[in-house]
């Protein structure tokens, strides 16, 4: 992921944490899908980068943002979430795969054939 998106990803999240005083909590994390294979499927992403808000609550969900990823664009997303206005997919058979810890390249291979 390039320097820049990362800014931007830092800015949203020190700028909108200071709107949420109650209810839905964000958490940012970059996930790399070439390397996480079993993620990029769920979302069936083809086109890099891309922002997905995640809800692995009990009922897990996603959602992909459209648009730019910029602060203003992804504050755009979230307010949406918070106002109940955004449309969430559930993810099939409601089940996340592991995550893979070691990027060994054969480990990889190895999740791919399960």
């Amino acid at each position: 992921m390039d320097e820049k998106l990362l800014d931007e990803m830092h800015l949203v999240s020190q700028n909108f944490a200071s709107k949420i005083s109650r209810g839905i909590s964000f958490y940012f994390a970059w996930l790399n899908a070439e390397k996480e294979p079993g993620f990029a499927d769920i979302f069936k992403i083809e086109e890099h980068p891309k922002l997905v808000i995640l809800n692995p609550g009990r009922r897990k969900r996603f959602l992909i943002h459209s648009g730019e990823i910029n602060e203003k664009s992804i504050e755009t997303t979230l307010d949406k979430i918070l106002g109940g206005d955004a449309r969430f997919k559930a993810i099939k058979g409601n089940k996340m795969p592991e995550l893979i810890s070691n990027y060994d390249e054969d480990k990889v291979e190895e999740k791919k054939d399960l």
